[in-house]
């Protein structure tokens, strides 16, 4: 136990050494000739807008150089004298160009107003190396939507390809073409958290709030290779804020933000503080936030137990900006002291983390270079949380877990020529895992009298390089081409159980090689066509490729009471690992069709239809059936099976009015169909999200925003038998949303499920609570939706 502790220090000596290393040479570097640009990038009213990109292009030698708008809205430059080309682009707002020639020891001011596009829709930048596809979704966030969502996730709501999973008020999971936990490549701050959970309730997005999220990124199915990466659903970016620096004539300047929300259904409030203080070569932030949430109760009055939870998050960024070189560095303090789980046997009873980031960005005459090394500790523990603890349950059992990520990312950029730009890149990442359960007097010998070893220094690394080539053919033309490997490998210690009860199981697991390699290749081929200003076409296909997690492999017992504590698919039933896994291969091929008018009133939509073969799923194979009362659940065991997904994804908009009388008013909306498909047995694949539309009605104007919002979801009937998934009748939803912006002050005000309508969530799982207070014996049922609920919020920028 020691030798394991003292190996688990070694990356956060590492990384702190080079962090002060990198860190001290930076501000060695003598400052060469510079100039400066900077300015406001704000909305139609001259609201602030944080989290815009900024782009400006050298004109003379094609290279790129970004950043993002502040907290303030302002954004700042130190480069080269020269003319640039600078584009500004944030979701809800049409793209922003202009020329600018800036001079030696000059610092020039353009501010930037954004004017509101035809819809709401994604935004498609041009990145530092390669262009996204159109199927990329990108969108800023807003106290608006802050005060409505209560978690990060729940920020990918309205986004084509998307569904969410329930797992407790603050870990929804997004799910992108129904693939989704570790499915999805999920990056917090560019870096990969993995779950340090055997029912994954700490997932990566768990670990920033909302009022911390300046943008998301979401792009389902054909993913570029510098984008993925053991991952075969797509990918989900989340960001915070970018440092905040002054102008060079300003010295130090200071701001932030003061902000806190009321949710009535739960009871759930919290505040949230964002400052920095800043002059034009240093930075230095905070972001803290408090959520605390009780039950809430759902539409037909029923208090749906085990959905409290509270959460305390705290990260400071400091930042460098010398020389032409910005370094970020990010340390955070996460801690989750207890969150209750509807629908999993235990809850979470303590989650604490601590998370450093440090990331160097510097652009060249040649290309540009982005790098980043980083390390998160997390502690987590669970136990019969306190609304299960009023069931007849049998005892207080608790189960803990400590995680261990650490790693790189490294990418250039080389524009080779006019046409070409290369873009390579390398990533490595380790994650340990230690998963042990204490033994729980006067239970032996099912839980006692000694500690169950689940998972013993569980190792999983990955060291992963691509190449991806961006090519402009001509104006109606461009490509997109990458090639990608990740090699995995994995290892375990030996394993044990409470008693001799368990010996059987554990002594054919340590008596067999742990040890597993993975040699895995993805690849992406886009073409884009522009035959004309108002239709773009984009098709290609993808192969991507996901090695197995820890507990897929590695959760090793079949007792019945040891595999139910396994299992983060909130169904109620028991899983088993194996050994034997391949990695999943997703084989998909896409296209995107966007059509828009920009006369008179415009409009646009955007189609997006796609077919997924994936060989060696990681679906489930049946071991044995329990029946307790009117309810049968399933004890199962990971294994490869082939399975098919296909659908549609929809989004469009059009500009109803647009007068200084009555300000702007638009309709957008949101569609999507997919069904998944296990091909040896023609049946459902589990938790597969059914046909389904967002539609909203929008108004602007001055400072006042207005909205109302339909939601329908059909019945769920295509269903997984082997889990015994339950089906859900469909639904409609109605919301309704005010804004208004009063000098420094921003309020939000609105009410979700207007008319308090009772629904299941097709992708809640079971209500395991209700379940166990019936004493087991009565028929298990979906997990219902919250009912009416009325949301207030304030902003204050100083």
């Amino acid at each position: 136990m020691r030798f394991r502790c003292a190996v688990a220090r070694i990356p956060v000596a590492i990384m702190l050494f080079v962090c002060s290393t990198i860190f001290c040479a930076a501000v060695a570097q003598a400052q060469a000739s510079k100039a400066g640009l900077m300015g406001l990038v704000a909305d139609p009213s001259g609201r602030p807008v944080s989290g815009a990109l900024v782009l400006l292009e050298d004109e003379l030698t094609g290279n790129h150089v970004q950043t993002q708008s502040g907290v303030d809205g302002r954004y700042s430059f130190e480069l080269a004298p020269g003319k640039y080309r600078m584009k500004v682009t944030f979701s809800g707002f049409e793209p922003w160009t202009e020329e600018v020639t800036v001079e030696a020891g000059h610092s020039q001011t353009l501010d930037v107003k954004l004017a509101i596009p035809p819809r709401r829709e994604s935004v498609n930048v041009a990145g530092e190396a390669s262009e996204l596809p159109l199927a990329a979704d990108q969108e800023g966030v807003s106290d608006a939507d802050r005060v409505q969502r209560h978690n990060s996730a729940q920020l990918l709501t309205d986004l084509p390809g998307v569904s969410l999973r329930h797992n407790g008020e603050l870990a929804s999971m997004p799910l992108l073409h129904g693939l989704g936990d570790e499915r999805a490549k999920v990056v917090v701050n560019g870096v990969t958290i993995s779950n340090a959970c055997a029912n994954h309730m700490n997932p990566s997005m768990s670990y920033i709030e909302p009022w911390n999220v300046s943008q998301v990124q979401v792009i389902a199915g054909i993913t570029p290779v510098s984008m993925g990466g053991d991952s075969v659903g797509g990918t989900v970016s989340v960001d915070s804020p970018p440092p905040v620096f002054a102008n060079g004539d300003q010295g130090w300047r200071y701001g932030g933000v003061i902000s806190s929300f009321y949710r009535s259904n739960g009871e759930n409030y919290g505040p949230a503080l964002s400052a920095w203080a800043a002059n034009d070569k240093f930075s230095v932030g905070y972001a803290g936030s408090f959520v605390n949430a009780d039950d809430y109760t759902d539409g037909g009055g029923h208090r749906v137990t085990s959905t409290y939870a509270q959460s305390t998050d705290n990260t400071v960024t400091v930042a460098a900006r010398l020389s032409g070189n910005l370094f970020t560095f990010q340390a955070g303090l996460h801690h989750i002291p207890y969150q209750g789980f509807t629908n999993a046997q235990m809850d979470m009873v303590r989650n604490y983390a601590e998370s450093m980031n440090l990331r160097y960005q510097r652009a060249f005459k040649w290309g540009f270079l982005d790098a980043r090394v980083y390390w998160q500790g997390t502690w987590h523990s669970m136990n019969i949380g306190k609304d299960k603890s009023t069931f007849p349950m049998p005892m207080w059992m608790p189960m803990n877990t400590h995680g261990r990520d650490a790693g790189y990312t490294v990418a250039a950029g080389l524009p080779i020529s006019e046409r070409h730009n290369l873009r390579v890149g390398s990533e490595l990442h380790r994650f340990v895992l230690d998963d042990d359960w204490p033994p729980v007097p006067g239970t032996e010998p099912y839980m006692g009298p000694d500690t169950f070893v689940n998972v013993n220094d569980g190792r999983r690394s990955r060291l992963a390089w691509f190449g991806e080539l961006n090519s402009k053919w001509s104006a109606k033309w461009s490509t997109l081409l990458g090639i990608r490997n990740d090699t995995i490998w994995m290892n375990t210690g030996q394993v044990s159980g409470y008693s001799d009860i368990y010996a059987a199981d554990a002594d054919a697991f340590n008596a067999v090689s742990h040890a597993r390699t993975d040699v895995n290749l993805d690849a992406t081929a886009l073409a884009r066509h522009q035959p004309n200003e108002s239709m773009t076409v984009e098709f290609g296909y993808a192969r991507k490729t996901r090695s197995p997690n820890l507990y897929e492999r590695y959760a090793w017992s079949t007792n019945w009471m040891a595999s139910g504590m396994i299992g983060w698919f909130g169904d109620g039933n028991y899983y088993v690992g194996n050994l034997g896994l391949k990695p999943e291969v997703a084989n998909t091929v896409g296209g995107t069709v966007s059509w828009q008018g920009r006369s008179g009133r415009p409009w646009t939509i955007k189609v997006t239809p796609y077919l997924t073969y994936i060989s060696n799923y990681i679906d489930v194979d049946a071991l044995a059936t329990t029946v307790y009362g009117e309810s049968t659940f399933a004890q199962l065991r990971f294994a490869n099976h082939d399975a098919r997904i296909y659908g549609v994804d929809g989004a469009g908009s059009v500009r109803l009015w647009d007068s200084a009388k009555f300000g702007q008013g638009e309709f957008s909306g949101v569609l999507g169909y997919l069904r998944g498909e296990r091909l040896d047995q023609g049946t459902g694949l589990y938790q597969m999200m059914p046909l389904n539309a967002s539609l909203r009605l929008q108004e602007t104007y001055k400072r006042f925003t207005a909205g109302i919002q339909f939601q329908a979801v059909d019945r769920k009937s295509d269903v997984d038998p082997q889990r015994f998934e339950q089906q859900t009748p469909g639904y409609v939803l109605l919301g309704a949303q005010v804004g208004y912006r009063w000098g420094r002050f921003t309020f939000d005000a609105g009410c979700d499920n207007l008319l308090n309508r009772a629904y299941e969530l097709p992708l809640g799982g079971v209500n395991f609570d209700d379940f166990m207070a019936s004493g087991w014996m009565s028929q298990i049922k979906p997990l219902t939706g919250r009912g009416r609920s009325v949301y207030l919020g304030v902003s204050f920028r100083y």
